[in-house]
């Protein structure tokens, strides 16, 4: 880079040495107040992320070809994966503050939970609570705990909770980096946005994706965990997606069972977001990331587990109202967006585009010059007689066709989408549903027996779930989820739910608890099942209650670090402010057993093992 500096300075970091490996330590407590990067060039990926300008007579539109050569030259993505010369490299470690080196404290001295006893009966449970029927329990359950609260912006450095080994992208934003939780062990992206004048329109839309982000749910798409605010810069911590973007895979060739797999997630994660009536209005293969990759051991075909990213344009919209702002990125974007008159459904255009792409090696509209690209594009004419094309199968035609609809009427939603014969003749969805029937009994054992004797308790469960890695148990538990959400919308429905476990146990059985088990895990009282509300109730409660994250959760919430959780701490966590606050000093006196007004450790634990 042209503003690069030396091998001592670089931007605002400072690069120091460790007497005792020799290796490098970053050390980023000192925030530039030159703010030196802020010169940086955008790199492709970054001029790329540029919405297109709201006068609509002469966007700018990039070639394919001119796309790739960049790519060649090495531009890199916000969450761009590692290269295999970095990862030969010696692992540094990178602090954002030098103050705050020292390790995590020792764990504390406790009994085991089973030796916790509670003053006089124990702890009862929400489903007793209902049947009960006292107006301070019937309160109680109307709170909506949900995760949206926990997701909340911290001032200062992200330094006590985690620990940067890499940096692995770099753009006229900032940075991200790798970095990894140090109670959780969690690997994340740390992705830092600068402070200044010429990143004002960043700023908004960081603040737009963080606000959608935190409401959502969904195994496909990219997860928050939280946010720093610091004097120049903000930090934003999500999902660490291994394989880097769904664009860097398009050199290769893929039959119709890896893309229907691939698509299948694609139109369920859009399929969500627009049940929650939100439109994402950007997508484009940079912003498909891939978290995992799974190789089929009989064909050796790959298969992908992908997040739809980058949420800085998304919206809230409202049913029959139309969309003017014209937003998204070049190739991808709808006739009708050009139009400034559009719906929901520009997302599935995009799809249709990105199905295109991946099938023929090419954008599906073309022309000599922008003019004629963008003629194509309002009119809808592409090559639908590329031999490529020609030589995939009806249905995935069929899809194309709908999907690269110029009339919105007649274009299919992503619900309808999930639907089509393509996905159930190539088995888009079968693998990320298949697996054994006795896993699938024991996970279903656990969520049947699952007991929630509190609202916070039901919060500090779902933090939890919330900040712990991927695991292999975490995703059995995913593939039953898949299993049961027959609409592939993303959320369980009560129907979808009982459905399931009617395959499994003695019907009547199931009758008779289908309600408590809707009330132990819609803690939001939606009427469905989050993903990660169901992830919950099926993990060991061994592991997911380990002493590490019980440690982390703790202080979490211990917002003074002074070893205790204050009664305000616990109430400003909840959505719901109208609920009387003689109901939340219920809750908390309920798990203050020693009625000293505060919430120690041994409190704490004694809670979430129910005693």
């Amino acid at each position: 880079m042209g503003n690069e500096q030396s091998e001592e300075k670089e931007g605002d970091y400072i690069i120091k040495t460790d007497t005792n490996s020799n290796e490098p330590i970053f050390n980023f407590g000192k925030e530039d107040k030159d703010q030196s990067q802020k010169n940086v060039p955008f790199s492709r990926r970054k001029e790329q992320r540029k919405t297109i300008a709201t006068s609509s007579k002469s966007p700018h539109l990039q070639s394919l070809q001119s796309m790739m050569k960049e790519e060649k030259k090495g531009g890199k993505s916000l969450f761009a994966k590692q290269s295999n010369e970095s990862k030969e490299t010696p692992t540094k470690i990178i602090d954002f503050n030098k103050e705050n080196e020292s390790e995590i404290d020792k764990e504390k001295e406790i009994n085991e939970p089973s030796k916790f006893q509670r003053r006089g009966n124990r702890s009862i449970s929400l489903v007793e609570k209902r049947k009960l029927g006292s107006q301070i329990f019937k309160d109680e359950l109307k709170i909506k705990v949900s995760i949206n609260s926990l997701v909340s912006e911290t001032q200062g450095l992200p330094t006590k909770k985690y620990k940067v080994t890499n940096k692995i992208g770099e753009g006229s934003y900032g940075a991200v980096y790798l970095a990894h939780n140090l109670y959780t062990k969690q690997k994340v992206a740390i992705k830092r946005i600068i402070k200044n004048d010429d990143n004002k329109i960043d700023e908004l839309e960081l603040k737009n994706e963080i606000d959608i982000l935190k409401r959502l749910s969904h195994p496909n798409i990219l997860k928050i965990i939280e946010f720093y605010s610091s004097e120049h810069s903000y930090y934003i911590i999500t999902d660490h997606c291994t394989h880097g973007e769904l664009y860097d895979q398009i050199k290769y060739k893929y039959n119709e069972n890896q893309l229907a797999v691939l698509f299948y997630q694609v139109f369920s994660g859009i399929a969500y977001l627009h049940t929650n009536n939100i439109v994402h209005r950007d997508l484009k293969l940079e912003n498909i990331l891939i978290s995992e990759i799974e190789v089929d051991k009989k064909t050796n075909d790959r298969y992908f587990w992908i997040k739809i990213i980058d949420f800085g344009t998304a919206k809230y919209f409202e049913k029959n109202k139309k969309e003017k702002s014209v937003v998204g990125s070049s190739y991808y974007i709808a006739p009708e967006v050009l139009k400034k008159s559009y719906n929901e459904k520009c997302d599935t255009w995009s799809i249709g585009v990105i199905l295109y792409m991946l099938i023929v090696g090419r954008a599906p509209f073309d022309g000599a010059d922008d003019e004629e690209i963008i003629q194509n594009i309002r009119k809808g004419k592409y090559n639908s007689e590329h031999k490529k094309l020609l030589a995939s199968s009806s249905e995935v035609q069929d899809l194309v066709k709908k999907l690269l609809q110029v009339d919105v009427k007649k274009r299919l939603s992503a619900m309808d989408a999930l639907k089509h014969p393509w996905f159930k003749k190539f088995n888009g969805k079968s693998i990320y549903s298949n697996i054994e029937q006795d896993k699938i009994k024991m996970y279903l054992e656990r969520l049947r027996h699952y007991e929630i004797n509190s609202k916070f308790q039901q919060m500090v469960w779902l933090f939890i779930v919330h900040n712990i890695p991927d695991t292999s148990e975490t995703k059995d538990i995913l593939k039953i989820f898949r299993l049961f959400n027959e609409n592939d919308d993303g959320k369980l429905s009560k129907d979808e739910l009982y459905n399931g476990l009617i395959k499994y146990f003695n019907k009547s059985d199931i009758d008779n608890e289908i309600d408590d088990i809707l009330l132990l895990l819609d803690g939001a009282n939606l009427g469905y099942i989050e993903y990660e509300e169901f992830l919950g109730a099926c993990m060991d409660r061994n592991k997911l209650l380990s002493e590490e994250h019980l440690t982390y959760a703790f202080n979490f919430f211990d917002k003074s670090s002074k070893g205790r959780i204050t009664f305000d701490a616990i109430k400003g966590y909840f959505v719901d402010d109208k609920t009387d606050e003689v109901v939340f000093r219920s809750i908390f006196d309920e798990i203050d057993t020693n009625k000293d007004g505060e919430i120690d450790y041994s409190e704490f634990k004694a809670m979430m093992f129910g005693n």
